[in-house]
């Protein structure tokens, strides 16, 4: 039976019919309702075990692959304990979801699970048996975090409410603990402001209303359970006006002035101070109120100005930061008056060193009387005036100073006061009157004399002055010589002649004799004491070999350019004095001019060629040796002639041109060839090419038929040189050969004694018109 309406009743009945027709109906007695047959569903499938504790488990599962036809009603969980074999329902009432938490497991038993499905049919199988589980708590160590706003501190103002809110984890649940500073928050601890910490699972709150200044600090919220602590902090500013600044002192206190000084607030109020404002108050008028001395202080110093000396003072200062000013700092009462007196008039100077213009003065250092002494001041007075007049324009801060610009003759007494914060104190008694005049006394002795030259019979001296002339210019020196074996000391000027100048010679002296000498200083006062005497002498010729240093920028090579002069200076030393001369490749140079002195020789070669390139030697020879020096000149000038000029390759429109470098480059490297060609007809050159680099080169634009000559030039950096030119002619066509045979000779009319020949001319002439044919 087909096409029947789901859920509708329906009666059937059946009869049996033959050929004569049917019977009876047969009829149900009760009606059928047109639904799809009806079973137990399938058990449920994917049954997992989570979050087990010591009290509950979560199960989780999935419906049955196929619900038997019937809508699925519920589900039924069932535990075993272990070691039991009982199944124990859990739940009175059908569980509609597909999750369900077992509660009341006993701590530490281990337990089975599983599900069955329930339909109008009836109850499933059971599902797949879980693993044991143990009814503990999960192990998990404790974690905290704080709220994102506050992983980098908290800031309110004064007033404000703070309010930390930290998110917890951790298995079994943590303990919550908050401390401020180290020590636990509690309400009574900050007069009841602190509101108890909400405590909601997973998160902690701890509110403080009304924040003052002195709640500011590391709040941290400390969780424990038993495996392990964890703890998360949050800097907390409540900012607030400073505190008043601390330690007001004054420093450098004057009569008209005084420097206030102060330590910064021991609290800064959570804010940076940005500065101070500091009042002063008149404390001998109670009438009078505070006035600003300064609100813009940056530093904890300030030298206040304008006092009244003899008043009475307080100041205070207060801390400004950017949320206010706060409370002031208060110093004690101040009378403005100097703490010390002016230094005690120095000692009686004393006058040293006396010259024409200058004197010296010392003093001792006097009673300070409480301030450093910052100078003095030194007056001078001429011992027939009453006027005392001021060597010094500025402090001096040494105890002695020379004075200059005296006048040479006069007498002089000088007088000291010095000078502290106070001010400048009393004078020193006067000094005793000293007369300007330079002391004159002998002077001091020379240097020790050296020996500058020496001969067979003198013996040449020389020395330094004495560092003190003894206040008198010297008038010269006497020199003094002891013979060998002697002790005796003989004077060697003449009479009373003095050697003006620090070098004498000493002349008629004995060869290989040995002597001492020594120099005496004479001055108006009188002779000096003898310098250190030398050392014995020999007298005797000194030996040098000859030296020669040529005078030149280049001492190996001297490159000039021709038609200049060749000067080639040498310097000449040796003793006795050499004998030079001058060669040219190993032999004398006649055309050259050489000038010669003692110590000089130099040879002269006017309007130079490239003949005096060379090596040119110079030698000096005395009794000590020979030495000859080298020196290679290069004269430099044009190069010469190219050789070998050859033609070949002419065609009726080029030809080639090949030669040979030069024999002389010039002494420089040759930088290119100019060629040059010229008509037998004309006169003038013309250049063919502006430079070429190689030995060879193709002439081009030749006219057919025209007859040339060429010729070549080697160029360097000093130009161009002379030519070389082709002696014969060149025409310029083609190369001629012999012509091709003709071609096509063929036999025309014959008679009894003649033949008739005809041909065509050859297909190339050779280069040439062809003049006549011969015929064999």
């Amino acid at each position: 039976v087909k096409d029947l309406i789901p859920n509708c009743e329906y009666y059937f009945r059946v009869k049996a019919v033959n050929k004569i027709g049917g019977g009876d109906y047969l009829e149900l007695r009760n009606p059928i309702i047109a639904e799809d047959p009806k079973q137990p569903p399938d058990p449920p499938v994917d049954l997992e075990v989570h979050n087990p504790t010591s009290k509950s488990v979560t199960l989780t599962w999935k419906p049955p692959l196929f619900d038997g036809g019937s809508k699925i009603m519920g589900y039924i969980i069932e535990k075993l304990d272990k070691g039991k074999e009982r199944w124990q329902r859990c739940n009175d009432y059908l569980v509609p979801l597909l999750t369900y938490t077992v509660k009341g497991l006993e701590e530490g038993k281990e337990y089975q699970f599983r599900v069955r499905a329930e339909n109008a049919a009836g109850i499933s199988e059971p599902s797949r048996i879980t693993p044991f589980v143990k009814a503990v708590d999960p192990i998990e160590a404790p974690k905290v975090f704080l709220a994102a706003n506050l992983q980098s501190g908290l800031e309110v103002k004064r007033g404000d409410e703070i309010i930390l809110e930290a998110h917890i984890s951790g298995s079994p649940y943590p303990s919550i603990t908050w401390l401020r500073n180290d020590e636990v928050v509690r309400p009574e601890d900050i007069k009841k402001r602190v509101t108890a910490p909400k405590k909601k699972k997973g998160e902690s709150i701890l509110s403080v209303r009304d924040s003052i200044r002195a709640d500011h600090g590391t709040f941290t919220i400390k969780v424990e359970n038993d495996h392990g602590v964890a703890k998360a902090s949050c800097e907390v500013n409540v900012l607030d006006t400073p505190g008043p600044p601390v330690n007001f002192v004054f420093e450098d206190l004057r009569k008209n002035s005084v420097i206030c000084k102060w330590e910064p607030p021991l609290d800064d109020g959570g804010s940076e101070i940005l500065n101070y404002v500091l009042e002063k108050k008149d404390n001998t008028k109670a009438e009078m109120g505070w006035v600003t001395v300064s609100s813009t202080l940056r530093h904890c110093k300030f030298h206040v100005t304008k006092l009244i000396e003899g008043k009475e003072y307080l100041f205070r200062v207060f801390a400004e930061n950017r949320v206010g000013a706060g409370p002031p700092c208060v110093s004690k009462p101040m009378t403005a008056k100097d703490p010390f007196s002016p230094p005690d008039a120095p000692n009686k100077p004393d006058v040293e060193d006396v010259t024409s213009n200058s004197m010296l003065v010392k003093w001792n250092e006097p009673k300070d009387n409480g301030s450093p002494i910052i100078g003095y001041w030194i007056e001078k007075r001429e011992i027939n005036s009453t006027h005392w007049a001021r060597v010094n324009r500025n402090l001096v801060n040494a105890l002695e100073v020379k004075v200059e610009g005296l006048l040479e003759g006069l007498t002089y007494i000088f007088r000291v006061c010095a000078e502290n914060a106070a001010g400048p104190g009393k004078f020193s008694p006067p000094s005793d009157p000293k007369t300007a005049q330079d002391p004159i006394i002998v002077p001091g002795p020379p240097s020790c004399p050296e020996v500058k030259d020496k001969t067979k019979s003198s013996v040449a001296l020389a020395w330094k002055p004495p560092q003190k002339d003894g206040g008198s210019p010297i008038k010269g020196y006497i020199v003094e010589m002891q013979d060998e074996g002697s002790t005796e000391w003989k004077k060697v000027n003449e009479g009373d002649k003095l050697f003006p100048t620090c070098e004498c010679v000493i002349p008629n002296l004995k060869e290989l004799r040995k002597y001492r000498f020594r120099v005496k200083a004479v001055n108006a006062a009188g002779e000096s004491e003898p310098s250190p005497a030398t050392s014995e002498i020999p007298v005797q010729d000194i030996l040098e070999e000859p030296e020669i240093f040529l005078d030149l920028g280049a001492q190996d090579l001297l490159s000039c350019r021709a038609g200049t002069t060749i000067k080639i200076p040498a310097v000449i030393k040796g003793r006795p004095v050499p004998k030079t001369f001058w060669e040219y490749e190993g032999k004398a140079k006649t055309a050259a001019k050489v000038e010669a002195t003692d110590t000089r020789s130099e040879i002269i070669i006017p309007e130079c060629n490239r003949s005096h390139s060379g090596r040119y030697s110079i030698t000096a020879k005395n009794k000590a040796g020979q030495k000859t020096v080298h020196v290679r000149v290069n004269v430099l000038d044009v190069p010469g002639p190219p050789k070998d000029l050859k033609v070949s390759d002419i065609t009726r429109g080029s030809c080639k041109l090949s030669w040979k470098m030069p024999d002389d480059d010039g002494g420089d490297r040759i930088r290119g060839y100019v060629i040059e060609k010229r008509n037998i007809d004309g006169k003038a050159w013309t250049k063919v090419n502006p430079n070429c680099g190689s030995t060879s080169f193709v002439v081009p634009d030749l006219i057919t038929g025209q007859e040339y000559f060429f010729r070549v030039r080697a160029e360097n950096r000093f130009g161009v040189g002379p030519p070389a030119e082709t002696i014969q002619r060149t025409t310029a066509r083609d190369p001629i050969h012999p012509p091709d045979p003709p071609i096509k000779l063929r036999i025309g009319l014959v008679t009894k004694n003649t033949v008739s020949l005809t041909w065509k001319p050859p297909k190339n002439d050779g280069g040439a018109p062809v003049t006549h044919y011969n015929v064999e």
